[in-house]
């Protein structure tokens, strides 16, 4: 999916940032998230972090890429109406079988 595509279909509620994970100035962010599968997508509103109920262990952001154009803006779009109506959290509105199967390993766990 082309990334820059999607964006412009979701700019009337959304922006999309893409970021050099290898840049000093984001080292924090990549460490407080955990991101350490790429690509990864994490979601943000007013600057807020959003989490998102995929049935995955983890809720903090989406690993993987997006199949197809409208299951990214399906997703920005549950997670801007979720975000108006004050949810840190909300439920992911595509079917189970677009969910990426993976194992989270933790370190120093």
């Amino acid at each position: 999916m082309r990334l820059s595509k999607a964006a412009k279909d979701v700019s009337k509620f959304a922006t999309v940032a893409l970021v050099d994970v290898d840049s000093e100035d984001i080292q924090v962010y990549i460490k407080y998230y955990d991101i350490t599968l790429i690509p990864s997508t994490v979601f943000f509103f007013n600057a807020h972090h959003m989490k998102m109920d995929s049935g995955t262990a983890d809720h903090t952001k989406w690993i993987s890429a997006f199949h197809k154009r409208q299951d990214f803006i399906d997703v920005v779009e549950a997670i801007f109406r979720g975000a108006v109506k004050g949810k840190l959290i909300v439920n992911f509105p595509l079917p189970p079988e677009r969910v990426p199967k993976y194992q989270l390993l933790y370190k120093d766990v």
